[in-house]
């Protein structure tokens, strides 16, 4: 089973509210050493989509 956990200790959030995982993919990429691509394709294809077009 896929699961993920983010503390949102300080954060006033509700059930439902959007979450934004990786506001700036580049950093997170760079904090872990991986480059973008490499972090977003190594989440498991069972995780639900949702694209935003503007």
């Amino acid at each position: 089973m896929d699961m993920c956990m983010l503390d949102i200790t300080d954060i006033d959030a509700t059930e439902g509210d959007e979450v934004i995982v990786f506001p700036d993919l580049a950093k997170a990429a760079n904090d872990i050493g991986t480059i973008p691509y490499e972090l977003l394709t190594g989440i498991s294809s069972r995780v639900k989509r949702v694209y935003y077009y503007e």
